[in-house]
């Protein structure tokens, strides 16, 4: 059986088996293989047709009454051809029944429509698919003749006389066979082969392909899955990582997703207009956030405000033009909470001149549930303050923020004092019974002698800077006491120390003066200063050391809090409102501080120690954030401060330690986070 299709002579032999797995060839004839009847087809539509006619002959035999033989052969033939309807109806661009639809968009707007020609519905809840291989809302419309309209044209053109007849029924098979011949070839010189679908089509049928294969397989071919992009994590894991292009943006317009390789996933969102970017999902009890962001400036930078469960828990400039992590100490317990970001301030004038905000991912820090092994300290020992590190979900202080626009600001410095202002210590294992003893006199008239009886211990060839500060810290085992001199100087000629004053307390006790003092804020000498034999071992173990800092601030005021008893804070650098002494700060904990690009060994050690325990203001001075050292032995001059520091990266006293992201402190309400 032939036919003429493109212009060529087809056999019904040429066409192979029908497969609902084929898939569009790449010529004419093979398009209008697909879509034409194959082997199998062929058979089906001469049984249907064939079938139709005789059963039409025979009623018109029987019966002077039935239908007619024309109608009854419509009919059934309309019922045998329901396969290739389907079949065309079906055709190869329409997806596997039961596949899964994906729903990662890929902008937080809504989904415009998409070239496709039919929209695939879920299977039932009994889970077996609708028949004929799923519901098509809108399939695309066949390009096939149905059999009904065949078996009518049939009936048209000739006079099919179908009979009972006993005496010759080859006449009757001969008839069927040369109508059914001539119906089949009238069906393939009709058939003309579709068009080439349109790119766009091919395209969302080669993305829903990928999208199918990922499901069944479970490999990456380059789209972000879907578990990763909520923030779901693996059990066991502490940290969710939300990101941005996971976001909900309202309104939908003011949002987008774009590629960036610099980017987590190699995607971000773009908030181009003042906008609310929102993600609700379980946590667990969290310490943090830290939302990786960064902004396009135009006269000022895009302002960020970050809400928890409608609550406003911070706002900030996002003033880097480079991916940055912006960290916001939060207090979550477990349980579903939805995250909130905002873009405040938009404002564009030019493609060029347009203020925006980026964002990559928010990273949601969980609060540890084993708390830090802890040892006895070897001196202060009823000094919680010192030694205890900061709780995990500590209460933050009112005027935080402001505290740390002043504390980070870009003119501000945050020094080492290694030698002029450093302290030299006399640590208990350095006095013995053959150490010389002093009664230290004392030139300022501010009471009675802090050390009263006491005599002090004091090792000769004692290491002490020229600077103005020349301060002695000394823990005594044999009295029991830990002494503190400032300016204080010897006279080898009558072998007497001097101090301008000083302050003595337990060694065994709170760490705070209770005669006299040797600090502005009566804070023990010795508390809060950074030895050397502690910070050689943090740096072997890349780690911070193990108890608070005492830094000097421009920024001290004039009140204080606990641990301090008085100030000498006069707020040297005018700021509208000053720090009260005593103030704990502390580090965003979640920041890697080894990932710190240019960071050094002895800014590492500070970094941890500042995200451990923190750091008091204890004093005033000239720097925003001046932390205190010990003199070494080997100190020589501000530029030859000891080898101790200089290896750590410390190259001279007053060194500024800006590797340090000092925009991620915050300041606590109370020392003990309460």
């Amino acid at each position: 059986m032939v036919g003429v299709v493109g212009g060529s002579r087809v056999s019904v032999d040429d066409f192979p088996s029908y497969s609902r797995r084929s898939t569009a060839p790449a010529n004419s004839v093979g398009v209008c293989r697909t879509y034409a009847v194959g082997r199998i087809g062929a058979l089906a539509v001469a049984l249907g047709i064939g079938s139709a006619l005789m059963a039409g002959g025979v009623a018109h035999a029987d019966s002077s009454d039935s239908d007619s033989a024309q109608s009854a052969a419509g009919r059934s033939a309309q019922a045998g051809s329901a396969r290739a309807a389907r079949h065309s109806a079906a055709g190869p661009s329409a997806p596997r029944p039961g596949s899964r639809p994906s729903t990662k968009a890929e902008s937080p707007q809504a989904a415009a429509s998409k070239p496709v020609t039919a929209i695939r519905k879920a299977p039932s809840a009994t889970g077996v698919a609708p028949a004929g291989g799923g519901t098509l809302d809108g399939p695309a419309k066949s390009t096939a003749t149905p059999a009904a309209a065949v078996a009518g044209d049939v009936a048209v053109t000739q006079t099919v006389a179908v009979a009972r007849s006993v005496a010759s029924p080859a006449v009757t098979v001969d008839a069927i066979i040369s109508a059914t011949r001539t119906t089949l070839e009238t069906l393939l010189n009709n058939i003309k082969p579709p068009s080439l679908p349109p790119p766009q089509l091919l395209l969302s049928l080669l993305a829903w392909a990928r999208k199918e294969f990922d499901s069944l397989f479970g490999t990456s071919t380059g789209v972000r899955p879907t578990a990763a992009a909520s923030g779901i994590v693996a059990s066991g894991t502490t940290t969710v990582v939300i990101e941005g292009e996971s976001l909900t943006v309202n309104p939908a317009r003011a949002g987008s997703i774009y590629s960036d390789t610099a980017a987590s996933g190699r995607k971000a969102l773009l908030l181009s207009a003042n906008a609310t970017a929102t993600k609700s999902l379980s946590l667990p009890s969290a310490t943090g956030l830290v939302i990786r962001a960064r902004g396009d400036q135009y006269n000022g930078a895009p302002v960020m405000t970050v809400s928890v469960d409608g609550v406003l828990v911070a706002t900030t400039q996002v003033s880097s033009t480079s991916w940055t992590d912006y960290s916001i100490p939060v207090s979550l317990s477990a349980g579903t909470h939805t995250i909130s970001i905002a873009f405040t301030n938009d404002l564009r004038l030019s493609a060029s001149k347009d203020r925006n905000l980026r964002i990559d991912k928010i990273t949601v820090v969980a609060a540890t549930s084993t708390p830090p092994a802890t040892q006895t300290p070897p001196y202060f020992q009823a000094a919680d303050w010192l030694w205890k590190p900061i709780a995990a979900n500590p209460v933050i202080a009112a005027n935080s923020a402001t505290w740390v626009t002043y504390l980070s600001a870009a003119d501000a410095q945050h020094v080492a004092d290694l030698y002029d202002s450093g302290v030299t210590l006399v640590s208990a294992t350095q006095i013995t019974a053959s150490t010389p003893r002093y009664d230290v006199k004392f030139t300022e008239p501010w009471g009675s002698d802090p050390f009263g009886s006491y005599t002090v211990a004091i090792p000769l060839g004692l290491n002490l800077p020229s600077g103005s500060d020349r301060q002695i810290a000394i823990l005594d085992p044999n009295t029991g006491k830990a002494y503190g001199l400032w300016q204080a100087s010897y006279d080898g000629t009558t072998n007497t120390w001097s101090a301008a004053w000083g302050g003595m307390t337990d060694l065994s006790g709170n760490g705070i003066d209770t005669s006299g003092s040797a600090t502005a804020t009566n804070i023990a000498r010795y508390a809060g200063v950074v030895t050397a034999a502690e910070f050689s071992a943090a740096v072997a173990a890349h780690t911070g050391i193990n108890h608070a800092l005492f830094i000097s601030s421009d920024i001290a005021g004039a009140l204080f809090t606990g641990p301090a008893t008085k100030s000498d804070g006069t707020n040297l650098a005018g700021v509208t409102t000053p720090i009260p002494e005593g103030t704990r700060i502390q580090l965003d904990p979640s920041i890697n501080v080894d990932a710190i690009p240019g960071i050094s060994d002895a800014e590492k050690v500070i970094a941890k120690t500042l995200q451990t325990y923190g750091a008091y203001v204890g004093d005033q001075g000239g720097a925003r954030m001046a932390f205190v050292f010990e003199v070494t032995s080997d100190a020589a001059s501000p530029t030859k401060p000891g080898a101790v520091w200089t290896g750590a990266g410390l190259s001279w006293d007053y060194y500024d330690m800006a590797a340090i992201p000092w925009s991620q402190l915050r300041v606590l309400a109370n020392w003990d986070g309460s």
